[in-house]
């Protein structure tokens, strides 16, 4: 079903409550204006009865109806309508007046109004009860209908075209209102369309109307997500370029070196540095597409779910117990229940980031040790190592793509920390870094906020 403009859409639902409001009002104003129109004929016919009254008399010892020609002609005087009257008694037999003219029979009260028809013709008949010496007569004045059917016909033109003008001239200046009020969404498409394809900065929402504002909002907030996701993506594609491009140049040397060396030992030596180039081109490769991942977006808060931090934890135990076994480190556990909203693989890869950080950093014989729990009700995932540390003046700079503290040992590459960082964000937690417990070494301390299903509601 295809949609219509909002001009379209407001004159399709005004017109059915107008086409109603029209109707109930021609209706309206033709009763108040018809209805006098016609009391005044009928009084008119009335008018008429009452006269013959004054013209019954006796003769012979009969009731009859004395009427000069002259005052006859007088009383069928229209320009309009034949005039019909007669008189009857009580019986309904006919005493004087149009033969064609019919008794309509007695009448409540001593004056009523009836429709008829005579002669072939509708006719409007006034009946007056009238006591003539003590017998009851009717008098019957009629005409027919013609001047109130052309009464009723101006009539229903005069209002129906008065009120079909006022509801042409609402439409009319509703039309121009929405134009007018419109206006502002008429110049904000004229800015969007002027725009160049990577121009992603806010619509204005000053001059916008107050019904719009809602969703010119909602535009600049996916404007500054998709910003956010163009700029992650040159970010993304600048970092790999530059960071990939020593090892893939390293690894390049040392095979055209192999190719050249005729002695096996040097070849196989030569076969291991390219083996090493090679694990850590692909440890850079899983670094940067993990970064990538885990920069904040609209798709991360869509797939939240409640989950233990514990749990996590656990998960990744073996593979990391057998590394630390290998380098002499002791790897332990402090494990209590940590419940949060996340992305269950973002916060693996997060922990997997902070404990391959802390085990490449710290010498054999040191430990490592992962804390989940919670304080003032809410979670946190601590690593800690006692390895040699991270000057204070350098802790917020650890945080950024690529940056390794000066003289360190290890084979990492600046990324760890940085991921750690951006999957925090994503998911409106803390992150932060101090010295051990005891003075030494590192602690990384990431603190999550209160998750809703667990938030006091008032």
């Amino acid at each position: 079903m295809g949609t219509t403009g909002i001009h379209r859409r407001l004159f399709q639902w005004l017109l059915l409550p107008l086409v109603v409001l029209f109707v109930i009002g021609v209706y309206s104003d033709y009763r108040l204006a018809y209805e006098p129109g016609v009391a005044a004929y009928d009084q008119a016919l009335a008018d008429t009865a009452l006269a013959l009254s004054a013209c019954i008399k006796r003769e012979s010892g009969q009731v009859a109806l004395a009427l000069t020609t002259q005052a006859d002609t007088v009383l069928r005087v229209d320009r309009e309508d034949r005039i019909y009257f007669a008189v009857f008694r009580s019986d309904g037999r006919r005493i004087a007046g149009d033969e064609g003219l019919p008794f309509v029979g007695d009448v409540a009260g001593d004056l009523d109004y009836r429709d008829a028809r005579a002669n072939g013709q509708d006719i409007r008949v006034a009946t007056m009860r009238f006591v003539f010496e003590g017998e009851t007569i009717w008098i019957e004045a009629a005409e027919t209908t013609r001047k109130r059917e052309q009464f009723r016909e101006r009539i229903m033109a005069t209002i129906a075209g008065t009120d079909l003008l006022q509801i042409s001239a609402v439409l009319a200046i509703v039309g121009v209102g929405v134009r007018v009020g419109l206006a502002p969404l008429d110049r904000l498409r004229d800015d969007i369309e002027r725009r160049s394809p990577r121009d992603l900065s806010p619509l204005p929402i000053d001059a916008v109307p107050d019904e719009v504002r809602p969703l010119i909002t909602s535009l600049n907030r996916q404007f500054a997500l998709l910003d956010e996701s163009v700029a992650s993506r040159d970010r993304f594609l600048a970092d790999a370029a530059h960071q990939l491009k020593t090892p893939l140049s390293a690894l390049q040397t040392q095979l055209e070196l192999a190719l050249l060396e005729d002695d096996p030992v040097e070849s196989r030596r030569r076969i291991g540095q390219m083996a090493e180039a090679t694990r850590r081109a692909s440890h850079l490769v899983h670094q940067l597409l993990a970064l990538a991942r885990a920069e904040p977006s609209a798709e991360i808060k869509a797939h939240r779910t409640e989950l233990d931090l514990a749990a996590i934890a656990e998960r990744i135990a073996s593979s990391h117990l057998d590394t630390a076994i290998a380098k002499g480190i002791d790897l332990g556990f402090e494990l209590s229940a940590a419940p949060v909203e996340g992305v269950p693989w973002l916060l693996q890869e997060m922990l997997i980031n902070l404990a391959d950080n802390a085990l490449i950093y710290t010498p054999a014989g040191g430990s490592v040790t992962v804390r989940t729990g919670t304080r003032d009700g809410r979670a946190f995932l601590a690593v800690e190592d006692n390895g040699p540390g991270i000057p204070g003046n350098q802790r917020d700079q650890v945080f950024e793509r690529f940056y390794r503290v000066p003289g360190s040992v290890g084979d990492g590459c600046g990324l760890g920390l940085a991921i750690a960082r951006e999957i925090a964000a994503a998911h409106g937690a803390t992150i932060a870094v101090d010295a051990g417990t005891s003075g030494r070494g590192t602690l990384v301390d990431v603190t999550f906020p209160v998750p809703p299903s667990l938030v006091p509601r008032s």
